[in-house]
């Protein structure tokens, strides 16, 4: 276990909660504790970053804000000390033309984020869609991939039905291109980014403006687009329901899953009662 804990840094969806639920018990009388003891929190995800996002904490009852958070798997950044939120490697326009052009076709919905949640662009509302519309409160336009693809963004987001996963990853894993790169993020979603971008160049940039050395930072997450995040953190953990490669690369895999108040259960075993 890591010696000294300065931050704590979290995947949201299938490590702090269930997708779309909120904190469990354990898990937040976990946080309220670690901020007691003055270690910082915030979250890792692959969200845009707005109020939205930043209010989080107050939404699932925590008595604090948070610390910093980092979105769009690694573009944005924000700290409390810090104004607004910094945007970086944004995928360009016309990568973003090409994507479409070959996952279009497909029984998928495409999403690029203009502004945060307050504009979204999207080829269609369908369930998934549908269920991120209620919980976000955001603005959508369908249309075109032409005006999709008008300026650079943060990602293009792929969602479809879990079944879909092996003709759309076909689809994926035959268009390797060195202007985007592809993680998964959720059963059901990949995204397209800007080559290099991970939760691992938020969280560096993070502790390089902040003077925290990242051998003091925990890194908690569950999927692929957790994977490099994980491994950079000074203790990176994956949680029991992640995948294969974070798993992989963790110095820590819970004993329980996140529908099992995994995050609070590791802590109170692996850092409190140290």
């Amino acid at each position: 276990m890591i010696e000294k804990l300065t931050a704590v840094l979290a995947d949201v969806d299938g490590t702090l909660t269930p997708k779309g639920t909120g904190l469990m018990p354990r898990t937040v009388a976990a946080l309220e504790r670690l901020h007691e003891e003055g270690v910082l929190f915030g979250t890792a995800s692959g969200r845009p970053l707005d109020h939205r996002s930043l209010d989080k904490a107050r939404e699932w009852g925590l008595s604090f804000e948070f610390d910093l958070a980092i979105g769009m798997n690694g573009g944005d950044i924000w700290d409390k000390d810090h104004e607004g939120v910094e945007h970086a490697m944004l995928l360009p326009a016309d990568a973003i033309a090409e994507i479409l052009e070959f996952m279009w076709p497909l029984d998928c919905d495409c999403i690029v984020y203009r502004d945060a949640y307050d504009l979204v662009y999207a080829k269609r509302e369908d369930r998934k869609l549908h269920e991120s519309m209620g919980r976000n409160h955001s603005h959508i336009e369908f249309v075109s991939p032409e005006k999709m693809a008008e300026v650079d963004t943060g990602k293009v987001e792929i969602q479809y039905e879990p079944e879909l996963d092996e003709e759309i990853m076909a689809v994926v894993n035959a268009h390797p291109s060195d202007k985007w790169d592809s993680v998964r993020t959720f059963p059901g979603t990949v995204e397209f980014v800007r080559p290099g971008l991970n939760k691992s160049v938020g969280l560096r940039r993070y502790a390089e403006r902040n003077g925290i050395p990242v051998s003091e930072i925990l890194a908690i997450g569950d999927m692929d687009n957790d994977t490099a995040m994980i491994e950079a953190a000074g203790w990176g953990v994956c949680m029991a329901n992640g995948c294969e490669a974070s798993k992989a690369v963790a110095d820590a895999v819970t004993e329980y899953g996140v529908e099992e108040d995994g995050f609070g259960r590791y802590f109170e075993d692996h850092w409190f009662n140290r």
